[in-house]
């Protein structure tokens, strides 16, 4: 086969899929997740889909903000249920709460459960002060 065949040099081919072209790739939005979840020691054992929910408990800080969700001590929470984690992975319900837990387990999140089934506030926590 020969190389022009491999490399498909003016558009994708598959799925009528386009290259990006100069600043293209500007005009989405992007959920950002911390570099330092991926390259320091510390959180090395902190599995990827963990460490993607919480880019996305992050973003979801602004809009606390923006509606007063703030507790006594001026902490900033969040409402996602269970079944927004659920919807946004793509995963089931044993899955979005062993991913919580294991935020919680590296102390990058606090759940304070409100019961009678109301979702649980959910504080992510800051990492920076831990990092040597």
């Amino acid at each position: 086969m020969p190389a022009s065949a491999i490399f498909m040099p003016q558009r994708a081919r598959r799925n009528n899929m386009d290259y990006f072209y100069e600043h293209e790739s500007e005009l989405f939005t992007f959920y950002r997740v911390p570099k330092v979840l991926f390259t320091d020691e510390e959180f090395k054992n902190i599995n990827c889909e963990a460490k993607l929910l919480y880019g996305l408990l992050l973003d979801k800080m602004s809009l606390s903000c923006k509606n007063g969700w703030h507790d006594e001590q001026g902490r900033t929470f969040i409402y996602y249920s269970i079944n927004n984690i659920m919807e946004d992975l793509g995963c089931a319900h044993s899955k979005a709460e062993k991913l919580l837990s294991e935020l919680e387990q590296f102390d990058l999140l606090h759940r304070k459960r409100q019961g009678l089934g109301k979702p649980s506030m959910l504080y992510p926590l800051k990492f920076e002060n831990r990092i040597s």
